[in-house]
């Protein structure tokens, strides 16, 4: 009776392997006439294959080590420290622009609560020495460069590109396929979301290029590599209870709430927008390193300006901070001069309120350093 049971299983985990390699494969011939159905079919798809693998597999109860919630925390705090800092590097560089779509949004959600479900389901079947575990986790790796990245039968990557989204989907898959096994699907939601999904759907995101991309996931995935890896002592698991009531609990929560507030400033989709201060033109009042928020000006605020102010605007493809020397007509237009501190001269170039980007409102010292580095090395090269 048992024989026939694991021979049940092992067949199902057979049919669940082919069927995930064979829609990834299909999908991809395909994915150019169904380019916009794309996220619905595969969200639709991880729905039936997680139905299915709870049905024929079954379904335990999620897992209840006492390292979970240390380990759920862990990632949170890892991956949201990866994002500030691409942030930060993307502020020194550049940013890609996505058009929003809500309906994408609610698909690629519905595929990474199902896909961590049947990763967790099928592993959970898995024995110690079974091979399943590196199939399954080779076709996710399959579909991250086939179905959710822009390669396409007519859209061939470079080398370069195609390296990187190998080499990243290789590493994330790595970690949650062993922390599925290992701690349950709850630490996975977290990664994978930020790992897979915020890249999909935010509407600006870091422009860093293959190298840095890769340099920054290789170091991220390795911190919580480490992490999720290392043996839990006794002493670790009793210590538990006492750390989730701790000071340093509440703190990091704390930390985690600002980091997410400093993303959102960084990506510059709300009125207010963080930048970094990349010489000392205006020093003593701003000194190289130094991060800034920006109250932007647009068409509907632009008459606030003032003598006096600190504003940003660009200058030859950089962003220049600078105060307002005065304004006066010419030419029936107003014309904003505008100087650094602690430059000997005014600015050449006059400009109008179009001009102006937005006005320093508060400034934070050396937290946009790391993002005045990355960017003073790459204009290096």
């Amino acid at each position: 009776m048992k024989d026939n049971i694991k021979k049940n299983i092992q067949s199902s985990m057979i049919g669940l392997d082919i069927i995930f390699f064979i829609y990834t494969v299909i999908i991809f011939i395909l994915k150019e006439m169904l380019m916009p159905l794309v996220y619905p079919i595969t969200a639709s798809f991880f729905m039936l294959l997680t139905f299915f693998s709870i049905l024929f597999l079954g379904f335990q109860q999620n897992k209840k080590n006492r390292a979970k919630a240390r380990i759920s925390n862990t990632i949170l705090i890892i991956s949201t420290l990866y994002l500030i800092t691409i942030y930060l590097a993307g502020n020194a560089t550049s940013f890609l622009k996505t058009e929003f779509n809500f309906l994408n949004m609610v698909y690629l959600l519905i595929y990474f609560g199902c896909a961590e479900i049947f990763r967790y389901v099928f592993f959970n079947k898995c024995t110690k020495n079974s091979i399943h575990p590196y199939v399954i986790t080779f076709c996710f790796v399959l579909l991250d460069i086939l179905v959710l990245s822009n390669f396409s039968p007519t859209n061939t990557l470079n080398i370069a590109t195609l390296i990187t989204i190998t080499a990243i989907s290789l590493m994330k898959n790595s970690i949650l396929s062993y922390t599925v096994s290992r701690f349950g699907y709850n630490p996975c939601y977290i990664y994978s979301f930020i790992m897979t999904i915020m890249p999909l759907i935010m509407p600006i995101y870091p422009n860093l290029g293959n190298y840095l991309y890769l340099v920054f996931n290789i170091i991220c995935s390795a911190i919580i590599l480490y992490n999720v890896t290392k043996p839990v002592r006794r002493s670790d698991e009793e210590s538990i209870n006492k750390y989730q009531k701790s000071i340093s609990f509440y703190l990091e929560r704390f930390l985690l709430v600002s980091v997410v507030i400093v993303i959102l400033l960084v990506s510059g989709v709300f009125r207010y927008t963080l930048t970094a201060i990349a010489s000392d033109s205006m020093y003593p009042y701003l000194k190289k390193g130094d991060a800034i928020l920006l109250e932007k000006i647009d068409h509907k605020n632009k008459d606030i300006l003032k003598k006096g102010d600190v504003v940003a605007f660009e200058q030859d493809g950089n962003i220049v901070t600078h105060r307002i020397l005065t304004i006066e007509m010419e030419n029936g237009e107003e014309k904003i001069i505008t100087k650094g501190d602690n430059n000997d001269t005014k600015d050449v170039t006059k400009k109008t309120k179009d001009d102006i980007i937005g006005i320093v409102r508060f400034k934070i010292p050396l937290l946009g350093y790391p993002s005045v580095e990355i960017s003073e090395i790459k204009k290096s090269k």
